[in-house]
């Protein structure tokens, strides 16, 4: 049987058995990846305080020739985010995380732009003077820039305008974007169902254009007022669920 290396971290973890745990991680090299930890619950070397959520490690396993669960042999422990795991808030803005990218993604379809994104994400949560709300914020945007698709932002996506006179805007999920105060009527008369979309201030907007475009070790630089902050965290909601076509469970612990 075929063994392999890889970075990986922890996105969700459950008990079989007495013993034994089953833990899915998105790793560097083949993406969504899960696996079983034989003895997890017992053992006193391989696997103490390693198979814990969001923690980052270094797997090695072996693939089963009759499952799609690998064997996971060993696992070398390289950032645990204790504080994650003592903050309310800070656990359920990575709880959001893992729940996003394993609804997003595949086994065996690596990307490393995600798997990065994944660590920035797990350590500015760990960094007790980001607060979690900002980073919820700036880790969905990217995700979805990642995933293809990005929000359009740069103007209405009916007439192309972006100009405050033109407000108020709203944003559409169904359009991926916004829509100035005329063209949202008319989607409105059209769509009588809510294709006008949601109200979406043109500072938000920006803020969060400019997240799409910042590489990940700039992103320190943008701010959101308590506003924008509860603008965004709607607005990305809706939209990611509507992309999904379900309900992401983590949110619901996000706006408590």
């Amino acid at each position: 049987m075929n063994s392999g290396r890889t970075p990986a971290v922890v996105i969700g973890v459950r008990s079989y058995g007495e013993s034994d745990k089953i833990v899915t991680f998105y790793s560097l090299s083949r993406g969504r990846l899960s696996g079983i930890a034989k003895g997890a619950h017992r053992s006193l070397k391989r696997f103490v305080n390693k198979l814990e959520l969001f923690s980052h490690l270094e797997i090695l396993y072996t693939e089963s020739r009759s499952s799609s669960l690998v064997r996971i042999d060993q696992a070398e422990l390289l950032t645990p985010f204790p504080l994650i795991r003592a903050d309310y808030n800070r656990y359920a803005a990575a709880s959001l995380a893992a729940e996003l990218i394993f609804h997003w993604t595949r086994e065996n379809d690596p990307d490393e732009r995600i798997f990065e994104l994944l660590l920035w994400t797990l350590a500015s949560l760990e960094n007790i003077k980001q607060p979690p709300a900002w980073t919820a914020i700036l880790f969905n945007i990217k995700l979805l820039t990642l995933l293809g698709y990005k929000p359009a932002l740069e103007g209405c996506t009916e007439c192309a305008t972006l100009a405050p006179r033109n407000g108020p805007y709203r944003f559409s999920p169904t359009r991926n974007g916004l829509l100035c105060r005329r063209c949202a009527e008319t989607n409105n008369n059209a769509d009588p169902e809510g294709g006008a979309g949601l109200a979406f201030s043109l500072s938000t907007a920006r803020l969060l254009q400019k997240a799409q475009e910042l590489p990940l070790a700039k992103l320190d630089r943008l701010r959101f007022s308590p506003a924008a902050t509860k603008e965004a965290l709607t607005i990305l909601k809706i939209y990611g669920n509507s992309l999904l076509q379900r309900e992401i469970t983590s949110w619901d612990f996000i706006e408590r």
